[in-house]
């Protein structure tokens, strides 16, 4: 639904896929700019309980959203904001960039890590309930004034502030989301034997 409207949409989305021998499920990232996709996720085998991201994929996953953010897209979809990103790591510093580059930033963030985030945004982030129509319809308004506030800056007159709204939601719920935005039908990209 995005696309549709004209708007060029960059980022990463996180989604799940078959259970590893201990049950926890394979993560992935899917690269929505260009449909590259990467496992985030190592395995461990069946008694781990410590972090399972590789660092590796989260690096290239990190170089990914950078990327989409020097493409220039107006929108950049985040996969989501963490616990990492909680405390100071992670996709942090390409989060930021996204934000200062001028772009609309639609971050997935679970309820327990939203105060995190807004001690980084410095203020209250705004949260859209999770349906694809409402997140459709303010991500057009949202670019389409942040487009009018650079044009207004750039003619002289005042630009339109727009803030960096948040989605609330498991990765997996928001990545649903994004998928019938554009609709895709889930696990359309099955890398996961890869």
């Amino acid at each position: 639904r995005i696309r549709v409207r004209g708007i060029s949409v960059g980022g990463l989305l996180q989604r799940t896929g078959e259970p590893h021998s201990n049950g926890r499920l394979s993560i992935w990232l899917d690269d929505v700019g260009t449909g590259e996709t990467i496992r985030l996720d190592q395995p461990r085998g069946p008694g781990a309980k410590d972090c399972i991201v590789d660092p590796d994929a989260l690096a290239h996953a990190a170089c990914l959203l950078r990327r989409a953010v020097e493409l220039g897209h107006p929108l950049i979809v985040v996969n989501r904001f963490g616990y990492t990103e909680s405390e100071g790591g992670g996709m942090r510093a390409e989060i930021a960039d996204a934000i200062c580059c001028d772009a609309v930033v639609l971050i997935a963030v679970r309820v327990s890590r939203l105060d995190g985030l807004e001690r980084f945004l410095g203020g209250a982030a705004t949260v859209l309930p999770p349906s694809a129509v409402a997140i459709a319809d303010w991500a057009e308004r949202a670019v389409s004034a942040r487009r009018q506030g650079i044009a207004g800056q750039v003619a002289g007159g005042e630009p339109k502030p727009v803030k960096m709204r948040v989605a609330t939601g498991s990765a997996g719920e928001l990545a649903d989301l994004y998928r019938r935005w554009h609709g895709l039908r889930q696990g359309c990209r099955r890398d996961e034997k890869a």
